[in-house]
């Protein structure tokens, strides 16, 4: 069995590099299937403002490009589904407020195969706030995540370790916990490392029963197909890759070939 990436970027997204012709022409031979999953804020902020959603603008920003922004995103959804072919399913790397709007008008979620939900930013994080305020806001962000029925929590602790905050084991179960709750499944994403964080939620996943998915957050052609990182946690609880990570339960549209 091929193991699935749930996490690629094109160059839709600002910090990415990748065509999706070049998907297009790989996925057959690929040697994984893989979900292209580029940020919703990236989609619904115009070019000249493709980073408001990191600022503390964001939100009156989406509501005045929201329209601008649905156009895009219908487009976006055409061009992914008439490149998909072989193991190639159209996702998205949705962002959320922290009152739990979503970076993306709710009736198109539906329309994915895979949506990630990326816990990137919160005002507390933003302002070195102290732990208890930050782990506050990230379980306000988590639990809005979740009530969007999103199948992945992707990096989840990334921004956290980014910003110099120790993640605390009891946030980590209570994460783990609340994703069994919903059957969401958590990322080990190799784009950013939090190797202790990773131990550690491995670890608790495989013990409650909580889903794990495999993610390379391509940006780059030479971050594609690299699972070594996935691999060494794989070593690291005793269960085979193959056997660890998350496959999706949807049948690919094939389109144009």
């Amino acid at each position: 069995m091929k193991l699935f990436d749930c996490h690629c970027h094109t160059d839709r997204s600002a910090c990415g590099r990748v065509p999706l012709e070049w998907y297009h022409q790989i996925a057959t031979e690929a040697p994984c299937s893989f979900a292209i999953t580029d940020h919703s804020a990236h989609i619904y902020y115009p070019p000249e403002d493709k980073w408001a959603f990191w600022t503390d603008r964001g939100q009156e920003a989406y509501e005045r490009y929201k329209q601008w922004g649905d156009r895009q995103l219908e487009q976006y959804i055409a061009d992914v589904r008439a490149a998909q072919r072989g193991s190639m399913y159209l996702g998205l790397e949705l962002d959320i407020f922290l009152d739990g709007t979503p970076v993306c008008d709710e009736r198109y979620l539906s329309e994915f195969d895979v949506l990630l939900g990326a816990p990137h930013t919160f005002p507390a994080v933003e302002n070195e706030a102290p732990v208890e305020q930050v782990e506050a806001e990230f379980k306000q962000i988590i639990r809005g995540l979740l009530a969007l029925e999103v199948h992945v929590v992707v990096h989840p602790f990334r921004v956290l370790v980014q910003k110099g905050y120790t993640v605390s084991e009891s946030l980590i179960e209570w994460t783990v916990d609340i994703c069994g709750e919903h059957g969401v499944a958590l990322e080990i994403n190799s784009g950013y490392k939090c190797y202790d964080e990773d131990i550690v939620m491995a670890d608790l996943a495989i013990a409650r029963g909580v889903t794990l998915a495999l993610g390379t957050d391509t940006h780059g052609t030479d971050r594609f197909g690299i699972f070594t990182y996935h691999y060494e946690i794989a070593d690291r609880v005793g269960i085979p890759a193959e056997k660890l990570y998350w496959q999706p339960q949807v049948v690919v549209a094939q389109a144009a070939q």
